[in-house]
């Protein structure tokens, strides 16, 4: 294996320092486009950040916030990070969150409080990410058997997603209590997620999340993801060592599929309680951007899931200490980091599909599935 990696890595790599130069001009890019709006609103770059980090890690109670939102959308990334190093970019985590999600509500809700804590808990996150998976089966067919885009199949089956959810919601999952907003019954206590003995409101979910973390610490080191990496660039070479295209496709999609529902039903049992429209919080997308950002590393990944996270709970900091700086600055802010790893990520593709020494980008083969 080592062998195999040494002859790939010199007649494939891509000029490692290019790429660190493009990324980082991107990145440092986006930075400067946020310090430009807060010295327009009138406000000291300085005060501006003191504000920021009050308000995302000032008090236990923003700490905790901060690191809940990042425990789902470093789940989600997870999952997304093994897709995008195999070289499927699927951007369906909206809508397989959101299954995952509809999946543990209804397992909840049949449930009931029949069974003890710790079996619904496990039931709940099993149901959660074969939702998730089953959601991400078709887009994963449709790219092994006729080589489908999957980015535009991923982001439609999103737009299903939201309507069946709209449906539920509207239909056999509907509060019979509630009628302002669509919107389930709160999902039996058996089946919530036990806050953890620590200041705010920190949910188990994030034991969850250390433990997805630890696996996916594991697999970085192993010849399985070197195959994957292996897959991205040259297809036909990695089926060669053992990793076929299909079979590749399918863990891609597998694994990024239970990991985006499993987020769903983190969100459902610690976040919001009950079946809600907006129980994706933008998981899906913003869970790409972070993989990216993380270099598809796990721990890479936690850090940049945990700054992205801050910079929507520190925005009312920045907005207080400020007092010219709309608190809107910090969703400016992430939807400026995610062009940013939109373009980091297309530098990252462009430059290691590209041989060494060649001008421009190679073709990368797709096996002719069997059958």
């Amino acid at each position: 294996m080592s062998v195999f990696g040494g002859v790939l890595a010199d007649r494939f790599a891509a000029p490692r320092s290019r790429l660190h130069v493009q990324a980082a001009l991107y990145v440092a890019g986006g930075v400067g486009v946020v310090v430009a709006l807060i010295l327009s609103s009138g406000a000291y770059l300085d005060t501006a950040l003191i504000g920021w980090f009050d308000g995302a890690f000032g008090s236990s109670y923003a700490a905790t916030q901060t690191i809940q939102n990042a425990t789902t959308l470093t789940l989600v990334a997870l999952g997304a990070a093994v897709a995008l190093r195999t070289g499927v970019i699927s951007i369906g985590g909206e809508g397989q969150v959101i299954v995952g999600a509809i999946a543990a509500t209804a397992v909840a809700s049949g449930l009931g409080e029949a069974v003890p804590h710790p079996v619904a808990l496990v039931l709940g996150v099993v149901a959660g990410a074969v939702g998730g998976v089953l959601w991400a089966l078709p887009p994963a067919f449709a790219k092994w058997r006729w080589n489908v885009n999957e980015i535009l199949f991923t982001l439609l089956m999103n737009y299903v997603a939201v309507a069946v959810l709209a449906y539920l919601l509207r239909t056999s999952l509907r509060d019979p209590q509630s009628n302002s907003s669509p919107q389930s019954a709160p999902i039996p206590g058996s089946s919530m997620l036990p806050l953890l003995p620590v200041p705010g409101h920190l949910h188990a979910g994030v034991l969850l999340v250390v433990a997805a973390v630890a696996a996916g610490l594991w697999f970085h080191r192993t010849g399985a993801a070197f195959l994957l990496d292996v897959h991205r660039t040259r297809p036909a070479l990695a089926s060669r060592a053992g990793l076929g295209h299909g079979r590749a496709i399918l863990v891609a999609f597998v694994v990024s599929g239970a990991a985006a529902g499993a987020a769903g039903w983190v969100q459902l049992a610690g976040v919001t309680g009950r079946l809600e429209p907006n129980i994706t919080a933008g998981l899906g997308f913003s869970a790409v951007a972070v993989a990216v950002l993380g270099r598809f590393h796990p721990i890479g990944i936690v850090i940049a899931a945990v700054f992205y996270a801050s910079l929507g709970t520190g925005s009312a900091g920045v907005q207080f200490a400020t007092g010219t700086t709309p608190a809107a600055i910090g969703t400016v802010s992430q939807g400026i980091l995610l062009l940013a790893a939109a373009l980091v990520g297309t530098v990252m593709y462009t430059a290691r599909r590209t041989p060494r020494g060649a001008g421009t980008p190679t073709a990368t083969p797709i096996e002719e599935p069997v059958g």
